[in-house]
């Protein structure tokens, strides 16, 4: 039993995942993946990128390429440790015929692999530095951390245990988000499975038809065909034999005739000459019967048309894939300041609609309404307005920071009621979900509260603990989950039920750094798009947060982009912080 289970031990933890051979030189990657550092070596070695990354043959992490090489990674001394215990302990157990000792002894191998000091051979790792964040024996304490931090281990550990337990408990339940996601997709991929087999066979009938078809009318042609030469065979016949008979019977009276003269008596002669010359007079002048030609038998082949036969085998109707174009195009551009304007308009909220722009200015406590084209309609009036959508039964919900709740307006201008009277304390942002509710990011509660679009009744309240300073939401059109963004430069997707999926984004200008995140929105498709406003430019991410690219940026002459909507027609609508309206071709 302790050999199968030391075998058991070096099998499934000591072995190298690239290689499946024990560990040599094992090194120890960020996201805890352990493989032979040759391994690793010419894994990164084919697949590096220009940005000195690779991914983990396991878990697909990207890692960054040490600026000292692959050796800078830490060795994992734990697994280096475990084979010799394993080799020592193997070897006592031959040695020994107490069989349960050994099998405590492989057992308790790994509360064994790190306690020694690689540096000290024979000390114990009991201390901890707080400012080299590693556990050291006394010597190395002395030696090369005097004068830092050092604790016990013991003390250190029972914190840190607590903590991870702590962490733990949030991760596995993240865990189990991940696992309903992957059930969901399983599912999905089951059902695909399903359909596209039995539309692959409703295809092959739908084909088999036609061919059968096709030979049922090919058989009736060539009948017809047939038919027609068996009749025209049958009239041939007929004249055939009428010019036959004619032909002998003239034979016959030229043969007497030429008997008659070459060898008849002058009294045969005498006898014949008479009924004999009517008869060859009245055959002379019979006229050669002419019967009627039938008619050219022709076969005219039909046109073959693709256009008739995916006519007749149908059409498969499949989700057309987004391309994007290589450079997006400003279809449209104007100012929503308009000459009564005092100050400059900083536009924080838009939304728009199949026939108008919605945009809620900073400063002049208006929300004004403008055509796609630029061509200003009215404005309404409201104290310290944030953020605005439009629903598609015809109304606006407006965030007014100045009176706590949210104004309701039919899209015409007219008031219809308020909402979140006594339950909103700072309302900024505001989006409609996929049922149509409204959901009001609130500053001060930190939290976003959903309400009734009918009956304006709370429904729900998600804390953004995860958040450091969310400013902007919307929800995805595509699968429901929330988008948030986070002034601390970066953007949080949250499930529909508030639990994190995934974050993107750090401080900076590079791909997959932001700063200043401001605005948000997504399209049809799932994508989502950043206004990176101090990087002046709006990013577009895939629906599971990957880059894609940046749509338009400041060489497309855009400068701070604050709001962000899709409009009606599919377009990206951009809002920047001079006031300018800009709209978007971003897709082919």
């Amino acid at each position: 039993m302790a050999r199968a289970l030391a075998a058991a031990f070096t099998d499934n933890i000591l072995t190298c995942s690239i290689c499946l051979e024990e560990y040599q030189d094992p090194r120890m990657l960020p996201c805890y993946h352990t493989f032979c550092l040759v391994c690793i070596s010419d894994h990164a070695k084919r697949t590096i990128t220009r940005n000195r990354t690779f991914q983990c043959p396991v878990c697909r992490e990207d890692v960054q390429f040490p600026a000292g090489g692959l050796s800078k990674f830490k060795k994992n001394f734990a697994f280096c440790k475990a084979k010799d215990i394993i080799n020592q302990r193997q070897t006592e157990r031959e040695a020994s015929e107490n069989v349960q000792t050994n099998v405590q002894a492989v057992t308790q191998t790994v509360a064994q692999l790190t306690n020694g000091c690689e540096k000290h051979p024979g000390n114990e790792l009991k201390f901890y530095c707080e400012e080299d964040y590693t556990v050291v024996c006394g010597d190395c304490a002395l030696a090369d951390h005097y004068r830092h931090g050092i604790l016990p281990v013991e003390k250190v550990a029972k914190s840190n245990r607590e903590t991870i337990e702590t962490n733990l408990v949030k991760t596995l339940a993240k865990v189990n988000v991940f696992k309903e996601a992957v059930a969901k997709e399983t599912t999905i991929e089951y059902e695909d499975s399903l359909i596209r087999t039995a539309t692959t066979n409703i295809i092959e009938k739908q084909a088999q038809l036609i061919c059968t078809l096709i030979n049922e009318r090919k058989d009736a042609l060539i009948s017809e065909v047939n038919s027609a030469y068996d009749d025209r065979k049958k009239q041939s016949e007929a004249s055939k034999d009428f010019l036959e008979l004619h032909q002998a019977s003239l034979q016959s009276a030229c043969d007497f005739t030429q008997q008659l003269v070459g060898h008849g008596t002058d009294f045969d002669i005498m006898v014949h000459t008479k009924t004999l010359a009517e008869r060859l007079i009245s055959m002379e002048n019979t006229p050669l019967p002419t019967p009627d030609s039938p008619a050219q038998i022709s076969y005219s082949p039909g046109k073959i048309s693709i256009a008739g036969l995916e006519a007749m085998l149908g059409q498969v109707t499949a989700p057309k894939l987004p391309v994007f174009l290589e450079k997006a195009e400003c279809v449209h551009s104007f100012t929503a300041k308009l000459k009564y304007d005092k100050e400059n308009v900083i536009i924080w909220g838009l939304a728009t609609d199949e026939q108008y722009i919605y945009a809620t200015g900073y400063r002049n406590d208006k929300t004004k309404v403008f055509t796609h084209a630029g061509q200003f309609m009215f404005d309404i009036k409201i104290k310290t307005p944030f953020d605005v959508a439009v629903s598609q039964t015809g109304h606006m919900y407006i965030t007014s920071m100045g009176d706590r709740c949210v104004k309701v307006y039919s899209t015409k201008g007219k008031q219809v009621t308020t909402m979140g009277q006594g339950q909103l304390e700072q309302p900024s942002c505001i989006t409609l979900n996929r049922q149509g509710h409204v959901m009001v990011f609130d500053v001060k509660k930190e939290s976003i509260l959903t309400f009734h679009a009918g009956s304006g009744h709370l429904l729900n309240t998600i804390r953004l603990t995860m958040c450091e300073y969310p400013t902007f939401i919307t929800v995805n059109r595509a699968n429901n989950n929330i988008v948030i963004s986070d002034l601390g430069n970066c953007v949080h997707v949250l499930s529909p039920t508030g639990d994190q999926l995934y974050k993107y984004g750090t401080e900076g200008s590079g791909v997959g750094q932001l700063s200043g995140p401001s605005g948000v929105c997504t399209d049809s498709y799932g994508h989502i798009f950043i206004a990176d406003g101090r990087n002046n430019r709006v990013v577009a991410l895939s629906p599971q947060g990957q880059f894609i690219k940046y749509v338009a940026t400041e060489d497309d002459g855009l400068k701070y982009p604050i709001a962000l909507t899709i409009n009606p027609a599919g377009l990206l609508v951009v809002a920047e912080r001079r006031g300018i309206v800009k709209t978007f071709l971003y897709l082919q």
